[in-house]
This record gives C-alpha cells, sequence and structure tokens, in this order.
C-alpha cells in the first residue's frame, strides 16, 4: 500500500511525533509511505535525518516568497511558539490575500507529491487545509485531529468554511483521546461514528529507565548545576497552554534550593516571562535547555525525579507518555486527554499552590514508596504501542481501498 502523510509543521510537536512513528511503523510492516510536511531548515540534531530521505520526506521548504508575499516560515494555527520557527504569524493574522496566496501553493505542492508519489490513501495530522485540498481529491481520505487544529477552529473563523467542507469527506475521523472526539463531534457536526479514538505511543526504544551519569548529561546541556541536587522535567512548549507560568508560580511557592526544572520545550522564555509576569513568579533553579531531540530528552528524564505538565488544555500529552515510560511519576492537570493518561498526580489547572504541594510531595517520598511507584509509572507506559495503532489504522485504509475497488467494479 501507498500512504502519505501530511502535517501542519515539522518536527518538534506532538502531532508530528505521531505522523512520524505512523510513518516508522509502516515501513516496517512493508509498506511505502510519504510523508509531506513545512520546514524552515534550521539546525538541528535530527534534520539530516528528514533531509537525506526526500523519497520519503517531501519537505515544503521555508523561508519562501508566495505571489509577491514573503513567509519567513510557516503561520501557526494558534499563538503558541514552534520550536522550529521564529515566526509568530498565525493563519488568523495574515492578510486575506496572504492567506489565500499560502491557500493556493500549499495546494499545488500537495498536487505535485501526490503526482509524484501516487498514494493509494492519505492521512493528514490536524483537520484544517491540507485536509480541504485533500478532499478535492479522489483518495481515500483520512484525518487526525489533536485538539490543537480544534483550538485553531475555534481562534480562526476564516479556517471554519474549509474545515466543515473538507469534514464531508473524510473517511474516518481519528481522535487522540475521547475528550478530542467529543470536540470534534460538537464543534464539527459530525456523526461520532465516523470518529475512531487512537490514544498515542511513544517510541520504546528511546524512552525508558536508565541509569544515567547526572554531571553528564548535565554538561553536556552546559548547566552548571551540583548533581545532587534534585531534577524535574517538563516536556512542552513555552506558553500558556502548557502552563509555564503556572509553573514558575509554583516555584517561587515552593522556594526550595534542593528541586531545579529542566524545561525542555521550543519557545521565547525571556519574551514569554516579560509578557505575563512583572512579577509573582521565580524563575531561579527553573532552565530553559529549549527543543532537544527525542534521545536528550529521554537522558533528562532519567536524570529527574518526576515529571509534571500543568496545561491548561491538552489533546493527549505524549509527553508525559515517554516521561512515565522513564519511570517518572508525573504531576499534571485533570484536564482534557489527560485524565485519560490512567496514571499520575492530578492537580487542577491554574493552581500553583496544588501544582508545588504535589511537587514536594513526590520529591520528599520513602524511597521504598517512590521506587514502587515510579515502577507502576513504568509498566503503565507499556500499555501505549504504536505498533498496535499502525496496525489498527491499516485496517481502516484496506477497508477504504476494498470499498473503492467496489465501486470500480
Amino acid at each position: 500500500m501507498r500512504i502519505l502523510i501530511t502535517n501542519t509543521g515539522p518536527w518538534g510537536t506532538g502531532s508530528f511525533t505521531v505522523a512520524d512513528a505512523l510513518v516508522r511503523q509502516f515501513r516496517r510492516l512493508g509498506h511505502e509511505v510519504a510523508f509531506f510536511f513545512p520546514d524552515t531548515g534550521l539546525a538541528s540534531e535530527i534534520k539530516s535525518y528528514y533531509y537525506e530521505q526526500p523519497d520519503v520526506y517531501h519537505i515544503w521548504p521555508f523561508p519562501a516568497e508566495i505571489d509577491g508575499f514573503k513567509f519567513p516560515a510557516f503561520p501557526l494555527m494558534i499563538p503558541d511558539p514552534h520550536p522550529r520557527s521564529n515566526w509568530e504569524m498565525t493563519y488568523k493574522d495574515l492578510p486575506e490575500d496572504m492567506l489565500q496566496a499560502f491557500i493556493k501553493e500549499s495546494q499545488k505542492r500537495l498536487e505535485k507529491t501526490i503526482e509524484i508519489f501516487k498514494p493509494d490513501v492519505v492521512e493528514c495530522q490536524h483537520v484544517w487545509l491540507m485536509n480541504h485540498h485533500l478532499s478535492k481529491v479522489n483518495i481515500p481520505l483520512f484525518c487526525t485531529a489533536h485538539h490543537s487544529d480544534q483550538m485553531g477552529f475555534i481562534y480562526d473563523e476564516r479556517i471554519r468554511p474549509y474545515v466543515k467542507e473538507s469534514i464531508e469527506k473524510v473517511r474516518k475521523l481519528f481522535a487522540v483521546s475521547y475528550f478530542v472526539k467529543e470536540e470534534v463531534v460538537d464543534l464539527y457536526g459530525i456523526d461520532e461514528n465516523r470518529v475512531a479514538v487512537f490514544k498515542n505511543g511513544y517510541d520504546k526504544k528511546v524512552f525508558y529507565s536508565y541509569k544515567k551519569d547526572k554531571k553528564k548529561v548535565l554538561d553536556e546541556l552546559g548547566l552548571d548545576i551540583s548533581p545532587d541536587k534534585t531534577f524535574v522535567s517538563f516536556a512542552g512548549k513555552i506558553s500558556k497552554t502548557k502552563g509555564i507560568d503556572i509553573l514558575l508560580q509554583a516555584n517561587l511557592l515552593m522556594n526550595r534550593d534542593d528541586i531545579h526544572f529542566l524545561i525542555l520545550g521550543g519557545g521565547d522564555y525571556e519574551k514569554f516571562i516579560k509578557t505575563n509576569f512583572p512579577e509573582g513568579i521565580d524563575t531561579s533553579r527553573v532552565h530553559f535547555i529549549g527543543h532537544q531531540s527525542p534521545r536528550m530528552v529521554a537522558n533528562v528524564h532519567n536524570i529527574c525525579k518526576l515529571s509534571t505538565l500543568p496545561s491548561r488544555s491538552e489533546g493527549f500529552g505524549i509527553a508525559c507518555v515517554e516521561a512515565m515510560a522513564c519511570g517518572l511519576p508525573l504531576v499534571i492537570t485533570r484536564e482534557g486527554g489527560l485524565k485519560e493518561i490512567g496514571e499520575g498526580f492530578f492537580v487542577e489547572k491554574e493552581n500553583p499552590l496544588e501544582l508545588s504541594e504535589a511537587i514536594t510531595r513526590i520529591v520528599d517520598l520513602p524511597d521504598d514508596e517512590y521506587s514502587a511507584l515510579a515502577q507502576r509509572m513504568q509498566s503503565h507506559a507499556q500499555t501505549f504501542s504504536w505498533e498496535t495503532i499502525a496496525l489498527e489504522r491499516l485496517q481502516y485504509y484496506e477497508e477504504a481501498l476494498c470499498d473503492e475497488k467496489s465501486v470500480s467494479l
């Protein structure tokens, strides 16, 4: 089977993690796969992997000039940062003529990819513009809703007609959680029987519990911190959506010199802090180390005591499953898809006091209680599997192709 996957942006986000995992699984199973996405060409430890396989990874390069308009990077669905872009423009920010130029160009590039690759089926990550373009092509179409696209649907009313029109042509809409399923049924008016839930998996070859020299990892990250300190990881964008502001307020309340936070995520933290907090936070013992490769994220998790993600809104939370797989207890908000992860210390959103108390409670656990908790987390993570997700998706693809053949006969 020839499968085309698309995404609205490059690596560094949950949607790309899903798409790339599917690409790798499908290829292992013997299928031919192409993956279309935009990228800015910024330096990255894993950049060569994608750029040196043009037959698989069809990359739309940025910066670009389209019909006289300069695009430093791809636009964003919502005003949350992307780790591979320094351009903060959303689709909503684009003037109408600039938006139309972008839409026209993206459709042309997708059509070129289809002409070259000739896919049997297509799956779009995000219910956005690419599925609208592909809904006009006579190829079975599937979409995955991640929640950020539903946030974008609410945020940008100009995109809504494109999404609504394309939904009618989608064979099956995949949702990353039951929370997202409820969301798309409500927003798009789609029959719930046309929506299937596929909770995300993680890369078991990268994320697992292993002994790692703390000092070596800290030195590699350029952090001059005593390895005797206790570390807490946060893997997510530096944004209010992910609750980084709540974490900084919790740090002020904790006032624990022995606890340091390692922040793994894209975004300009100085600008974020200056814009959002004139006072009332504490950035001491908080280390913003930027977007990192999956292997470095795993290394960081493996020198940490726990991981936290105090999101205001979350479709699923792959980062949480990856942390659990490394044996880390979680402190997360009781929001959206995070509730469906099934393990962790749950706190209310926008409650820095509760967040600080939960973090210190885990840090101060007796060794035997902590070890039992960590083992429970790691065991639970094993229930999330990309292999199973890929095989179940293929059943939907094959059913669609059988239906196509029946119609042609």
